[in-house]
């Protein structure tokens, strides 16, 4: 006989995309978009397997795991949910649920994912939803990856490891895993490069929960001490550090925080979380300043989905502050998100002055014509950046250039041989 699932899901689309490709798949299917209705199945002793939306009319199902773990202790679960937040993925994962799928998803997956939960019967405590810090969102299959690896290192007491680039939000990912471990921020110790030794060595013997952050930036002598804590026994170490830092680790501290590891991704591979991100952070920043929430223009947040954002999600933060505070609630245009990307240019004046030096070192150097050699070559890179940020619309580069179209079309051909488009 084959396994009989039960799905419950309030979108009528989505119901029978479900249905069909579970059907096709060998599975009988009773849909229904009421929680009650699907408690009511299960109470009466239906069903295999319960494929479950997250949120139903505004309720969230998660708050009835409980009560299907009592029904049925030994029913597998599957939840899907659009909330692209660590939370639910921890919490899913807290509920003993076997398996939880963000939307959208592959529907060869959600068949691979039935198929194994049918043989699993793990159940654990529910807890409470916790809020979610703003930033640390995403739908992004990278971002994902992070949400279920801080999930399964809630179920732990392991020490873990917490990497990723700067800016990424790796305090984030420790806070949001203390939260996911039922311990407040403010009752963990944090410790920071600016802690002496004995600091570090006291604080970690005293307390259950310990954050260590930006561990390529400790001294030797503080990963000594850090390391003792840990050989003596010291309470749960949650620490961060860069996935390349300037100096190695100390060998023996690194394998023993690497007990677990999350690695939190760049921007640059979760830019379709840019969108979400904006909304959150814009969202911030009105309750911040008691004003209306800003919102984007379509070319505006095109610019901002592809720009480069090498110092992450920090970056975002901060250009989007600017921007909430030039525009005062009104839509933002792309004008607006170019001048909020160049509000802060004192340092990078002085850097520019040390590059222009080198490079007029550099044309003096080469001969005649030092100065056109020069211009050239600080407008070909010019160019290919714009063209690169605006993903090779030459009317919005021409416009963050300060150039009419058929200027830059007439430039680009003088410098690389290309002909206008």
């Amino acid at each position: 006989m084959s396994a009989r699932i039960l799905l419950l899901e309030d979108d009528e689309s989505l119901k029978l995309i479900l249905s069909r490709a579970l059907g096709s798949a060998g599975y009988q299917v009773r849909a229904t978009a009421s929680p009650d209705t699907a408690l009511g199945w299960i109470r009466n002793g239906e069903g295999d397997l319960l494929l479950a939306d997250v949120l139903l009319d505004g309720t969230n199902f998660l708050e009835n795991l409980s009560l299907v773990s009592r029904l049925r202790p030994q029913m597998p679960v599957i939840v899907m949910s659009a909330q692209a937040t660590a939370s639910t993925a921890i919490n899913a994962a807290k509920g003993g649920v076997f398996e939880y799928l963000p939307k959208p998803f592959d529907l060869d997956d959600m068949i691979a994912a039935v198929g194994a939960a049918l043989g699993d019967t793990k159940t654990s405590q529910r807890t409470r939803m916790a809020e979610e810090p703003t930033g640390f969102i995403g739908q992004s299959v990278a971002m994902q990856s992070a949400f279920k690896a801080i999930a399964r290192a809630a179920t732990s007491q392991a020490h873990v490891m917490i990497t990723g680039e700067p800016g990424v939000g790796k305090r984030q990912a420790a806070e949001a895993l203390l939260r996911a471990r039922g311990v407040s921020a403010d009752d963990a110790v944090v410790v920071t490069p600016s802690n002496t030794a004995s600091d570090i060595f006291g604080s970690t013997q005293a307390a259950r929960q310990v954050v260590w952050l930006r561990l390529e930036e400790w001294s030797i002598d503080q990963q000594r001490a850090a390391r003792d804590a840990l050989d003596a026994g010291a309470g749960r170490v949650i620490a961060t550090a860069s996935q390349a830092p300037a100096k190695p680790l100390d060998n023996r501290l690194a394998a023993r925080l690497s007990e677990c590891v999350i690695t939190v991704p760049p921007l640059r591979e979760r830019r379709s979380d840019i969108p979400a991100l904006c909304e959150a952070f814009l969202g911030q920043f009105a309750r911040r300043d008691q004003q209306p929430v800003v919102r984007v223009s379509k070319d505006a947040m095109e610019y901002l989905a592809t720009s480069p954002w090498t110092g992450n999600v920090v970056e975002l933060r901060s250009v989007l502050s600017r921007l909430s505070l030039a525009t005062r609630g009104r839509v933002a245009a792309l004008t607006d998100v170019i001048d909020a990307f160049s509000a802060d240019g004192g340092d990078a004046a002085e850097e520019m002055d040390v590059h222009a030096n080198a490079l007029a070192a550099l044309a003096l150097s080469s001969g005649s014509d030092a100065r056109q050699v020069a211009v050239d070559a600080v407008e070909r890179a010019l160019f290919a950046q714009a063209l690169d940020r605006c993903n090779g619309n030459r009317s919005r580069a021409a416009e963050l250039l300060g150039l009419n179209r058929n200027t830059l079309a007439r430039r680009l051909s003088e410098l690389g041989g290309e002909t206008e488009a």
